[in-house]
Formats: C-alpha cells, structure tokens, sequence
C-alpha cells in the first residue's frame, strides 16, 4: 500500500503536461509537481506557501476571481473555468483549470486540489477563427453592396448614354442640342469612370499587406495637398499643420485615408466662407496604463453634418447629399475606415450642421 502511494505521487510529480498542486483550506500551496513548474515558471521553493491567486491578472484578483473559484468548489464540490493566467516573468496564457475540494471522513474540507493546461495554442487558433468569420461576414456584406451598385448605380449612367447616343442617332437635332447630349453622356461617363476607380481603390485597400514602413505623415499629408493643388489655389484654401508622427504603416493606404478627408473637405466646403482645414496630432490613451495612440485630427469649417449621421458616413456607398448637390460615389470614408482597420487603429467623425467636421484617426503608437 505504501508502495503503491508512492508511485501515484511520484507519477503526479513527474507529470509535464499538467499542473497539478495541492491546495489548503484558504488557497496556499502546498506542493508542486513538473507540469506547474513548466507551465507556471515558478521553482518549488519560490511558490510553496503562497496564495494561488498570485497565478491570476491583475483585473481578476480585483474581481475577486480565485476566491470565487474556491467558494463554488466548497459548494458545489469542484469549479471548472478557462482564462488567462500570468507566469513567473508576466507573460499570459490561457489555462483550463479544475479546482476539487478534498474533504476529511466528517465532511470537513480539508484543502483542495488543483489542475491546470495550457491551451494557449488552442485559444489563439479559436480567436483567429473567429477573426477569420467576422471578416468574411464583413466581406460577404460588402459583397451584396457591391452587387447592388452593379444592379443599380453603375447601370444608371450606361442607361443614359445609351439614351442619349439612341437620341442623337434617331433624330435630327440642332448643334446645340447635339452638344448639350454630348455633355451629359460625357458626364454619365465620367461618373461611371469614378465609381470604378473608387471601387477599385476600395477593393486595394481590402486585401491584406504585409510591408510596413516607417512613414511621416506630414510628408504624407504633403503629398495629398499638392495633389490638389490647383482647386486648392482656385478656391484659396489654407492648410494649418502640426507636425505630425512617424508611424509603422502603409504608404499607398496612408496617401489614400488623406487623399480622401482631405478631398472630402474640399467637396463639402461652405460657399459663405474661405476653406480652412486644421490638422493637429496628440498622444492619447484609450484608459490609463493602456495602449497608447497618435491621435490625428483633420478639422474644417466646411457644411459639416448632423452628427446623427456619424456612423452612418463610413458606410460604403452612403451618402448624406444628392448627386446633384454634391458629387461622388459614397466609398470617399469607407475606405478611410478600412485604412484604419489595417493599421489597427480607429477613425471617428464630428460634425455641426454647417459648422464644420472633424475626422479623428487614431493609430497604435
């Protein structure tokens, strides 16, 4: 018989692929095998007598966790649950742990015991699964939108061109009404040229990059402005610009995300008043001791919007204004936003009705 204990305690001591320890009644430890030292990063001598909550984050020590763990297993008789646990050196994983309350011939609870896995490995290929299901959700509804511009928005101007050339060709017309035809089969073109070219952009913008670069965004921001240089003198509009960090990102989609809230301001400037458009940087943190961001902000003074439309503007093919008043295709923000998702950052719109708009972009220092 003692043999036998012996073997079991010296198998649970040698076993790698689990932790597995020894509980008293308050949560001490009292011993420690192979599996926990792996797993866990502590030596026996560090860990012995400590309270196991030393193994749970910061946030769930706070929650009160462990001690929750422990009242279900005297309840209930054993606690099962996942979640991130803390190594020796900080780093986390994600654990599977059993915790069974082991009790004396009375019924009285003598300390519990312990068993931890690390299924760090599984946790990750499950969240990238999950990635990986959202984005095709995203995709399968950009897919719909896309086939509705098909049925619909790029069929329009090919509709009137072909109305048009069938009037030019099936009657005797004046040169002026001949011209005035022309013109608005033209303009038919031209917007069914500029609903492909921004689709395409879009479409550019969707597929996934591997090659960041350190880029300036005032050389970027530069870059868009010259772009529009001629409107931008014709209209004198003036630029004011902090400077600007340098960032880890993409220098295709960077130039994109300002081309296009810089050509939304200049779209959608007031007729009473001179453009101005402000850009300022600051660094911000969404909470205390969290992830830091460069905080971008682009602001005009332009027609702005009802902020009630502020999350509907980064919709594809949205659009708060008719054609005739203000041209354009509605993909302008859209991609703005998937600019933002690929450099795992964020962007925000305000807006005053006729009081200007401001488009904050967030990107992870």
């Amino acid at each position: 018989m003692q043999r036998t204990e012996e073997s079991y305690h010296k198998m649970v001591e040698e076993v790698e692929d689990y932790a597995i320890l020894m509980l008293d009644a308050e949560g001490h430890i009292l011993n420690w095998n192979r599996g926990a030292e792996k797993i866990k990063g502590y030596k026996e001598q560090e860990i012995i007598g400590r309270h196991f909550s030393c193994f749970y984050p910061a946030e769930d020590q706070a929650a009160g966790l462990p001690e929750q763990l422990l009242n279900r297993a005297r309840k209930e008789g054993k606690a099962v649950h996942e979640g991130w646990r803390v190594r020796k050196d900080g780093t986390r994983f994600w654990g599977s742990i059993v915790i069974t309350a082991l009790h004396d011939e009375t019924g009285a609870i003598l300390g519990f015991s312990k068993v931890t896995r690390d299924l760090t490995e599984r946790k990750l290929w499950e969240d990238k699964l999950q990635q990986y299901a959202a984005r095709l959700e995203e995709q399968n509804r950009e897919l719909q939108q896309f086939a509705h511009v098909a049925a619909h928005d790029m069929k329009e101007p090919l509709r009137k061109i072909q109305y048009y050339h069938s009037m030019l060709l099936g009657e005797s017309l004046s040169p002026d009404k001949q011209t005035l035809l022309l013109q608005r089969s033209a303009g038919a073109a031209a917007r069914m040229q500029g609903l492909i070219e921004d689709l395409l952009a879009f479409t550019r913008v969707s597929q996934p990059v591997e090659s960041f670069e350190q880029i300036d965004l005032g050389t970027i921001v530069a870059e868009a402005w010259e772009f529009y240089g001629e409107t931008v003198e014709r209209i004198q509009a003036e630029l004011e610009m902090d400077e600007l960090p340098v960032i880890t990102g993409i220098p295709f989609q960077l130039r994109q995300l300002f081309l296009n809230l810089l050509g939304n301001s200049i779209k959608y400037r007031s007729a009473d008043r001179p453009l101005r458009i402000r850009i300022t940087s600051s660094v911000v943190a969404d909470r205390p001791d969290a992830l830091q961001f460069y905080k971008v902000s682009l602001s005009d003074n332009g027609i702005g919007f009802d902020q009630e439309q502020a999350g509907k503007i980064f919709e594809i093919f949205q659009r708060l204004h008719r054609r005739d008043q203000y041209p354009g295709t509605g993909i302008g923000l859209a991609i703005c936003r998937k600019v933002m998702d690929g450099h795992k950052g964020y962007i925000f719109g305000h807006g005053v009705q006729d009081g200007g708009a401001t488009f904050d972009c967030y990107f992870p220092v």
